[in-house]
């Protein structure tokens, strides 16, 4: 998520220097960005809302495919504008473009002062008084990694009631399109006592939903001692008291057990939501991806959950386009689409990656052919999820309510609210607007839908028994792809 500078001001001359951060990319980003904010607020910073205030600005990047790098790019040029016109005093690239990028971002963009790759995010409060000192401009890229530390405390950037909770960094599987490993490098994880001793701080600090998230989180333990896995973890953390719902995000095909499913099905607190990427359903571009599982084994696996998690609500991601990609294999997905259901389905043209196996292989699909493809996609997909969404109408939900629904409220019209249901993540999945008075952030409320649109509910608190159908057009409410 990009928040834009503003137009320019002249920093106040203070003896505590300001601070601004810009983060891009993933919820793990996020992550790293507060546990850097935490670090510089301890050495004294005070931060702004936007960089025309600071002294000095931090952008956190995001790599993972050459859009967000050229989206990493123009946001540094737009805060280096800042530095060049005599408004800020120092500017800090961190993240993944630094890892990838390096001591090259120096060359490219005169106004940076200071460059930190994924595995240096400790240094950024030594880094930011290096420049406010008149120090040397310098890069610091080496082995990569991300925010583990359990003993730096992070400024939550969130609502105050949910978090991420990062339990792992790295990846050890090696798909041919993807380039994470050599930005945040192997599995790491964290000990589950060192999770559960920060859940339970999220939880009395008024945190209700908790977002497990990593690269790679079936992978969780496959490198700690004794090799606990993601299902002890989920045991552990059901146990913290005050949390509402635990979340979990990026599950790897490959490394889904049945006693995982078990766990989760049984859970107290751990929703029944279940995000895992699967890329694609052909056989032949699942084998050149690298993702370690046959066609048979990944619709077997989805059949499974489904079977043993009652009213899961299934994420995926699709990648089109790939090389080698046919018109047959395209069908195929688009068909697997019908048979098999998915609540939340996010549709990717693939982009080739210069450092990755897949930029060199054979049967590359023409730019404009995989955007016709994810374009088509997409199509069906919107048309299954409002077929899917318009059955609810009349449904009985509880709902999180995150905040005032913007844009929603009208003159002599009853509050209205953003909220979700158990089945959707905040930001990235659709969701519902609530209708009502006197509903607080955090609060689990039981409403009836009254309507739907291709991707989101109206639902009212206290609904008539038999609601007429409302028809919306389709609503921006949550960010993210669909």
């Amino acid at each position: 998520m990009t928040r834009p500078a503003s137009p320019v001001r002249a920093p106040r001359a203070a003896a505590t220097p300001t601070l601004a951060f810009v983060t891009l990319g993933c919820p793990k980003n996020t992550v790293d960005s507060e546990a850097m904010l935490g670090l510089m607020v301890a050495d004294g910073f005070r931060t702004v809302g936007d960089a025309r205030e600071a002294d000095v600005a931090v952008v956190n990047t995001c790599a993972f495919l050459a859009s967000a790098v050229r989206e990493s790019r123009e946001t540094i040029a737009k805060i280096a504008a800042l530095k060049q016109a005599g408004r800020l005093r120092g500017l800090i690239v961190t993240g993944c473009l630094a890892q990838r990028a390096g001591g090259s971002l120096l060359d490219d963009f005169p106004e940076v002062d200071a460059v930190l790759g994924t595995g240096q995010w400790r240094e950024v409060a030594l880094a930011a008084r290096h420049v406010l000192a008149g120090g040397a401009r310098r890069a610091r890229i080496e082995s990569p990694g991300g925010a583990l530390d359990d003993r730096v405390p992070r400024a939550l950037s969130t609502p105050r009631h949910l978090a991420y909770l990062k339990i792992s960094e790295g990846c050890d599987h090696r798909c041919t399109f993807c380039i994470i490993p050599r930005l945040r490098g192997d599995q790491r994880s964290r000990p589950i006592a060192d999770l559960k001793a920060e859940a339970s701080r999220l939880a009395r600090s008024g945190v209700r939903e908790l977002n497990l998230i990593g690269q790679d989180t079936t992978g969780y333990g496959t490198d700690l001692p004794g090799r606990p896995a993601l299902a002890d973890l989920l045991a552990a953390l059901d146990t913290v008291a005050g949390l509402d719902w635990i979340r979990v995000h990026y599950t790897y095909p490959r490394l889904w057990s049945d006693r995982l499913i078990e766990v989760w099905a049984h859970a107290k607190r751990v929703v029944p939501y279940v995000d895992m990427p699967l890329q694609h359903i052909a056989a032949e571009p699942l084998r050149t991806m690298g993702r370690g599982m046959t066609a048979q084994d990944t619709r077997a696996l989805v059949r499974r959950i489904k079977a043993g998690i009652p009213g899961v609500a299934f994420r995926t991601n699709f990648i089109v386009g790939f090389p080698g990609e046919t018109e047959a294999h395209v069908a195929e997905l688009e068909q697997y689409l019908e048979e098999e259901p998915f609540d939340h389905v996010v549709v990717f043209a693939y982009e080739r990656e210069i450092e990755t196996p897949s930029y060199g292989m054979r049967g590359q699909v023409p730019v404009a052919e995989r955007r016709r493809r994810r374009a088509r996609l997409l199509a069906k997909q919107q048309r299954l999820s409002a077929e899917r969404l318009s059955r609810r109408i009349g449904e009985r939900v509880t709902v999180m309510i995150d905040g005032p629904a913007p844009g929603r409220r009208r003159a002599g019209a009853p509050a209205a609210w953003a909220a979700r249901t158990a089945g959707s993540a905040w930001e990235v999945d659709g969701g519902l607007v609530v209708e009502g008075e006197g509903l607080t952030p955090g609060r689990l409320v039981p409403v009836r839908v009254v309507g739907a649109s291709a991707y989101d509910l109206l639902a009212r608190v206290d609904a008539p028994a038999r609601p007429e159908p409302i028809v919306l057009e389709t609503s921006p409410l949550l960010r993210g792809s669909r």
